[in-house]
């Protein structure tokens, strides 16, 4: 059995770059398993490893066999989000709770082209949100209202959403201030209570190491 295909799911992807141009005959023949036909996508289907030279515009010409209309790059990154990207219910809060998170966001999700970047790729986004965007433009009453939130999320929290808070956005953001010339230290002002537990524990898991693998290779050894 062919695995059912999302022709504009696969058209999102085409145009944000994230489907080889050898892979689109073996998707062009799933779609006509899937009942979808017309002469250009039988066309498509018929190519051996096509290079983007070979394709032209055949693949726009496919899609409208397939009953799609043509669809720009902001489109495309409309109906990945249509499709519940981000999957983290975290990153989601974080969305709704701060709109101008949005353009990164959006770029980010063009750049991983429908693949899924992993959660913590997912939150480094929203630290690079908090440091140029935020911190670096003197945001501070929006950047207040980050940290506010995530104290929020830590209340009750269970271990596997304290450990992605703790690593993949407190961790990354010690990381990426690091090597700005204010440094780190500058957050913990806007830290409360139990933001700073974290921070601090992570502050000392990472002193007198320069590396991940530092970290890795001391955690091993304890």
């Amino acid at each position: 059995m062919t695995e059912k295909i999302d022709p504009q799911f696969l058209q999102a992807r085409w145009i944000l770059g994230g489907i080889r141009s050898e892979d689109l005959p073996d998707l062009a023949v799933s779609a006509l398993q899937q009942g979808m036909d017309g002469t250009e996508l039988r066309q498509l289907a018929a190519l051996v490893r096509p290079t983007l030279a070979d394709l032209e515009d055949l693949p726009q010409r496919a899609f409208i066999d397939m009953g799609l209309t043509p669809m720009s790059r902001d489109q495309a990154v409309d109906a990945l989000m249509e499709r519940g990207i981000p999957t983290n219910p975290i990153l989601s809060t974080l969305l709704q709770s701060f709109p101008d998170f949005m353009p990164r966001w959006r770029e980010h999700l063009a750049h991983w082209a429908g693949e899924p970047a992993g959660s913590y790729n997912d939150m480094a986004e929203f630290v690079h949100f908090v440091v140029d965007d935020l911190y670096e433009r003197g945001r501070h009453n929006e950047l207040n209202l980050v940290f506010v939130l995530f104290e929020k999320l830590l209340d009750g929290a269970d271990e596997e959403t304290t450990g992605f808070i703790g690593i993949g956005f407190f961790e990354t953001l010690q990381n990426v201030a690091s090597w700005r010339p204010y440094g780190n230290r500058v957050f913990e002002e806007f830290l409360g209570a139990r933001s700073m537990q974290l921070w601090q524990e992570i502050k000392r898991i990472w002193a007198g190491k320069s590396s991940l693998a530092d970290v890795i290779r001391a955690e091993r050894e304890s």
